[in-house]
């Protein structure tokens, strides 16, 4: 008996029910309709397709019940039936059935998909609104149809056959949806939109939302579904998908997406300490729009001095020009990318030089001379210049910004402003070099420590002895932070700390309550000035890595001769860094801690308030930071940019 021709299945019946629970029987290619909306009867396939259609049935419901390795020719056979005889007859195999089910399911949901494109005469709106529709019809948003074409892509990577179908599947769905999106943003003028970012956004939730099914198959709701996607688009295009479109869910109250962490006394999710794709949420959310600390103005005292620093992988310089002006630069040269500064600090006379091909800079920036410039075609020196950053003088201390334009340090700072004056820290000269310190731990570990002071009596003896119970902290969010701690008149049993209390002289600029006090002031996210009667210490800790850090510090007093102040700034000094110390030994092991699989987050006290500023400041920035679980790997941050979408249209509608 010779095999029957017959082509592979593309064009199977498409209809959908109009109401069908994601838990009720799966459709199935072996059962097409017998008749048409009208009453009329259908023609039916001829019978070598409908048997491939019943078997491809068969085979759905097997590789939703046992996966892909466990579905075997006999038990398709079985369940459509059948002998395994008529399989092979058909499919010539397992390896053809399968590639022709997937195949099947496939064209399937692009036949729909299509449809619901070419329906919609070239609207976007009305494509994306579609779309929608389409990927959650009841007939094809199936739990046994989402098994199959997940199973097949969890294969897809090691069957060059299956990557095939899946991958140009995926593919002209997300040109079609970041198509649309750009045809919106262009149409009604949204030119501050990134719509392919968006685009592909929304096109990883269409595909991904169906994957809830599988999981939670009982109760997973397709209007709901809908209504989320409607919800996104709206949180985009507001006047485009104003409507109170189908399914659509009620906007919450809070500003906060909904699906995250609120209770005041959670800490933040275990996951984002050590997670490569939060790192980079970090880098370009928090790091490159917020002032960090480079240094103080007494480090650079002369026109060509400059001061240098590495932050979150960026090179930057800081040099006081002719004019007397300070001005931060990127540390990279505009012609082959070498430093054109080299070491911590230094001097330029008269032009800053590049090592590498001798380029030349103004302490403007400006390109001022190139070597053999005859050898260039179509270079405009005018036209060329390094790159600025945002700087600001505080109180003497520098601080630069990549990008942004929110507050400015002395508007955050402002509340501190009367205090700190007293210490006349613009008057300030340094006490040696900067210092870095590489730390193997993540950085927001080394903040929230250093945010409360709940661990002081059990974790540092020293300042136990020295200040007793006498800490009290400001913390506001949106604003520059305070501690402060009072000098005990109890002398301590430490020869060190008994000799600080002693020999600390008095200090006349100051006011009498800040004359045996330590005071902390902190700017998000990591700078601090601790200031003491006899010297500020300041630092900063920045990311290396997910796992990494680097600790900056440096120290300013004002010039003081006095034999006992010299003595008390190298007491200090030692009491400091036995406390960092310490400090960094609790950090490596929160570290590791917040790596355990069976710690899955801690709750608060009140003298830990520091530790919650902080917390919200991050999920402002990084909304995906309130989300407990870590989402599939690649997702973070499209998950991140729904949940920012979705914040500010609430806040917009508020």
């Amino acid at each position: 008996m010779s095999e029957p021709s017959s082509p592979k299945v593309r064009s199977a019946s498409s209809s959908s029910s109009s109401a069908s629970p994601s838990n009720s029987t799966p459709p199935s290619p072996s059962t097409p309709p017998s008749s048409s909306a009208s009453g009329k009867a259908t023609p039916q396939p001829p019978r070598d397709v409908r048997r491939r259609q019943e078997l491809i049935g068969a085979t759905i419901e097997c590789i939703a019940e046992h996966g892909l390795s466990g579905t075997t020719v006999a038990r398709v056979a079985q369940c459509a039936g059948l002998s395994t005889g008529i399989v092979n007859f058909y499919f010539r195999g397992k390896d053809a059935l399968l590639l022709q089910t997937l195949e099947y399911v496939d064209s399937q949901y692009m036949l729909r998909q299509r449809e619901a494109v070419l329906a919609h005469g070239g609207s976007p709106v009305a494509c994306l609104e579609a779309m929608i529709d389409a990927a959650f019809d009841p007939e094809l948003c199936h739990p046994h149809r989402v098994a199959v074409w997940a199973a097949f892509w969890g294969e897809a990577r090691a069957r060059d056959d299956y990557m095939r179908v899946c991958a140009a599947r995926e593919a002209e769905l997300e040109e079609q949806r970041v198509e649309a999106f750009a045809a919106i943003a262009t149409e009604g003028g949204y030119t501050h939109l990134e719509t392919e970012a968006l685009g592909r956004a929304f096109h990883h939730m269409l595909s991904s939302l169906p994957e809830s099914l599988l999981g939670d198959r009982g109760s997973f709701d397709l209007e709901r579904a809908r209504g989320t996607c409607r919800g996104f688009l709206r949180s985009i295009f507001p006047a485009e998908f104003s409507g109170a479109a189908p399914g659509l869910a009620p906007a919450p109250s809070s500003s906060r997406p909904q699906d995250l962490e609120t209770e005041e006394c959670a800490t933040l999710p275990t996951w984002i300490y050590h997670d490569p794709e939060f790192f980079e949420l970090e880098k370009e959310s928090i790091f490159r729009r917020n002032w960090l600390m480079v240094g103080h103005a007494s480090h650079v005292p002369g026109p060509g001095d400059y001061l240098t620093v590495d932050l979150v992988g960026e090179r930057v310089f800081v040099i006081r020009g002719r004019d007397g002006v300070l001005r931060a630069f990127d540390n990279v040269c505009r012609h082959r990318a070498s430093r054109v500064v080299r070491g911590q600090s230094g001097h330029c006379s008269g032009q800053i030089v590049c090592p590498y091909h001798g380029w030349r800079y103004g302490f403007d920036g400006k390109l001022k001379g190139v070597p053999e410039e005859e050898s260039f075609s179509r270079l405009e020196k005018s036209e060329v210049r390094l790159p600025e950053l945002d700087l600001e003088e505080w109180m003497g201390f520098l601080f630069v910004r990549f990008a942004g334009d929110g507050e400015s340090v002395a508007e955050l700072m402002a509340e501190k402003f009367d205090e700190a004056s007293h210490y006349r820290f613009s008057e300030m000269q340094p006490l040696g070099p900067a210092r870095t310190l590489d730390c193997d731990f993540n950085w927001k570990l080394f903040v929230e420590n250093d945010s409360e002071g709940y661990h002081i009596p059990m974790a540092h003896p020293g300042l136990r002895r020295l200040f007793g119970t006498s800490y009290e902290e400001n913390f506001e969010q949106g604003e520059g932070t305070q501690a402060s701690s009072q000098l005990r008149d109890q002398e301590s049993s430490v020869w060190a700390e008994r000799a600080y209390q002693r020999l600390l002289p008095e200090v006349s600029h100051l006011p009498e309550h800040l004359r045996r006090a330590w005071i902390y002031y902190g700017l998000f996210p990591s700078a601090v000035v601790q200031a003491c009667p006899d010297v500020a210490d300041c630092y900063q800790v920045l990311p290396t890595g997910p796992d990494s850090c680097q600790l900056l510090t440096f120290r300013v007093a004002l010039p003081d001769a006095r034999r006992e102040m010299r003595v008390a700034r190298y007491l200090s000094e030692r009491i400091i860094r036995n406390v960092i110390r310490e400090d960094l030994s609790l950090c490596r092991f929160t570290n590791e801690g917040v790596k355990s699989e069976r710690y899955t987050g801690g709750r608060l006290s009140d003298l830990e308030s520091g530790v919650g500023i902080f917390r919200d400041e991050i999920r402002d920035r990084i909304p995906v930071a309130g989300v407990q679980k870590r989402p599939a790997p690649g997702r973070v941050a499209t998950l991140n940019a729904q949940l920012n979408a979705q914040s500010n249209a609430q806040s917009d509608a508020q």
